[in-house]
């Protein structure tokens, strides 16, 4: 097939491709936007992100009518119970959360490395695109690596919930690094990227200090949960999921509002934000000394 022919000269490394793309491709984030692209690599990127992010709002609607996905705190055995049997079956399959996360996670990097790889040559040679790439795979060797090793009683995953992680982290790892490294050229001097970067960078470091915080709570052998204090969390319940959500904000402004950009910030909101929601819902109701100002998501509003 067209698709199969083009993917396998991808594969080994697309020059012939690339000469016969160069003269039809617009390399600006926001042709990104065209269903009607003519070089066939956007249009599966950008059917690619239509299908996430309808996917994500099905998944944010039945997130925030109370359905909690069945993982961490979430994690419990009378939850199993009252699922189907296919459900019930996988979801007896718990995956220690050290080699979970190291799974669902692992191939946003493996994407990143291939495309930089077989970049098109304009691509790479934009420090824009490089470094944009680079806040992309900063984040993936933490939350990849050096979170999973540090983590402190955590409690397993189920196989059904890694697996679905693993599929997105595969679907967005292909959007986010072919989109920098194939389709799209990101001028580093340009407003968007300068701000974009900064408030990537602001949402990273937030997000470290708030698993710094949580990672804390526990002493060695410890699972039970505690009241965080400190950082962003001073002002939400869900201060992680703000960062993250904060992070890939500026990581989509930073590629321009390009689609694959917007499309990883808008999932990120649908599916952590519910999640911020359900944590602040259970901390109010587990802790009695609950501070009573803190918000679930956004600080001071929400």
């Amino acid at each position: 097939s067209n698709f199969g022919s083009r993917t396998a000269v991808f594969l080994v490394g697309g020059s012939s491709v690339a000469s016969t793309e160069a003269s039809m491709q617009d390399f600006s984030p926001l042709a990104s936007w065209q269903w009607y692209a003519a070089v066939d690599g956007q249009q599966y990127i950008f059917w690619t992100c239509i299908s996430l992010n309808a996917c994500f709002v099905f998944s944010a609607v039945i997130l925030f009518l109370g359905v909690e996905a069945p993982y961490g705190r979430y994690n419990q055995a009378e939850s199993k119970d009252k699922s189907n049997v296919i459900m019930r079956v996988l979801s007896s399959i718990d995956v220690p959360a050290k080699a979970a996360w190291i799974i669902q996670e692992c191939p946003t990097l493996l994407w990143a490395a291939w495309c930089f790889v077989f970049a098109d040559p304009a691509c790479r040679a934009s420090w824009g695109n490089c470094l944009v790439l680079l806040c992309f795979v900063a984040h993936y060797v933490n939350r990849t690596i050096i979170y999973p090793l540090r983590t402190r009683g955590s409690k397993p995953i189920p196989m059904p919930v890694m697996l679905m992680a693993f599929a997105f982290c595969f679907l967005n790892g292909y959007i986010q690094c072919c989109s920098l490294m194939r389709y799209l050229v990101v001028q580093v001097g340009d407003f968007t990227t300068i701000v974009g970067i900064a408030l990537w960078a602001t949402g990273l470091y937030l997000n470290m200090d708030s698993d710094r915080i949580l990672r804390n709570l526990r002493g060695s052998g410890e699972t039970g949960y505690k009241i965080p204090y400190g950082g962003l969390f001073e002002y939400v319940s869900g201060a992680n999921f703000c960062a993250e959500i904060l992070e890939w904000t500026g990581f989509a402004i930073a590629t321009g509002f390009s689609i694959a950009g917007v499309t990883f910030a808008f999932c990120t909101f649908c599916n952590i934000g519910p999640r911020a929601v359900s944590h602040h819902r259970w901390y109010l109701q587990k802790f009695e000394n609950y501070p009573k100002h803190r918000k679930a998501l956004i600080p001071l509003i929400w």
